[in-house]
């Protein structure tokens, strides 16, 4: 069942290895009522076998009533779990896929997703947005406004202009929720001029970089293209690496007039950062973490983008 998925028709088609799925599809959304000709704003068409033009949450209800609510635990405390081992990229055997400049200290992203979340828990913490990579297990949404959402074409640098637009809506709306955008450093330096926008019109935003130092979406592209073509895995880096120097995100955003901190590249650093960050938002402020993490996804990510490409040990 799909309760207003994003790309139904693409996540099944890679779900299934480009086979229709097996099972029956259930969905439910209102997404067709954009589906036209002037904006062209939909995507594949979902193979489901219902389809139920309704709100998600009027179908949940109606489902609730007829199946009945039943006996439901509440979720654990998992922001104080003890911390998994991290999920690390492996790199093909004999061969070095990062190059030396950027082998310097950095967090796995798993650390960085685990800290950001325990350390933002008790702030109400409304994610504007997340980046592709992001691990899963750290998403516990309770409310409608704990997620707001991505947008459906996954076109890199909109997400500092949603980040903004986002958080000027629930200043606005009188929220108390802290809005929170995790960015990949690429989509953040493709849009950081609405930073500018933000600190213009005193929006409170807190803006955590996943700083990779590189368009790793397109490094994983370029190794399934390298293996399916027997050329060298080590390549994939070339022009997509932003390193050699290293950009300075933070003085990036200083320079927008936004607060800048790091780079950190520690979780004890990046837990200090984000609690001086909150406070500058609490008190109106545009604030922006820049953390470097390895070049690397979570493996659910990692192995769906490599799906289908030759191993090459």
């Amino acid at each position: 069942m799909s309760l207003d998925w994003i790309d139904l028709g693409g996540t099944l088609a890679q779900a299934c290895g480009g086979e229709l799925p097996k099972a029956r599809i259930v969905h439910c959304s209102l997404d067709q009522y954009i589906h036209n000709g002037w904006n062209m704003d939909y995507q594949a068409l979902p193979p489901t076998d219902v389809a139920i033009l309704a709100a998600p949450d009027a179908l949940v209800v109606a489902l609730v009533r007829v199946l009945g609510a039943g006996a439901a635990d509440r979720l654990p405390q998992w922001f104080v779990r003890a911390p998994e081992e991290p999920e690390r990229e492996v790199e093909p055997r004999g061969f070095a896929t990062t190059p030396p400049a950027t082998r310097a200290t950095r967090m796995p992203l798993d650390d960085l997703a685990r800290v950001a979340t325990t350390t933002l828990a008790a702030h109400r913490p409304s994610y504007v947005r997340l980046p592709l990579g992001w691990p899963g297990k750290y998403c516990r949404f309770e409310h409608p406004l704990d997620y707001i959402g991505f947008d459906g074409g996954g076109g890199i640098g909109s997400g500092p202009g949603m980040a903004v637009g986002a958080a000027l809506a629930l200043r606005d709306l009188g929220s108390d929720h802290l809005p929170v955008a995790v960015l990949g450093d690429g989509d953040y330096l493709m849009g950081v001029t609405a930073l500018w926008t933000g600190v213009h019109y005193r929006v409170p935003l807190l803006i955590l970089v996943a700083n990779n130092e590189s368009f790793f979406n397109d490094e994983l592209h370029q190794e399934r293209m390298a293996r399916l073509r027997d050329r060298p895995v080590e390549n994939r880096w070339i022009g997509l690496r932003m390193s050699d120097p290293a950009i300075d995100l933070a003085a990036l955003a200083r320079a927008e007039g936004a607060i800048g901190y790091g780079p950190v590249r520690t979780a004890d650093e990046l837990a200090s950062a984000l609690n001086q960050a909150v406070g500058d938002v609490r008190g109106g402020a545009v604030a922006v973490v820049d953390a470097r993490v390895a070049p690397e996804y979570s493996r659910a990510v990692s192995a769906s983008l490599l799906r289908g490409a030759p191993s090459r040990h």
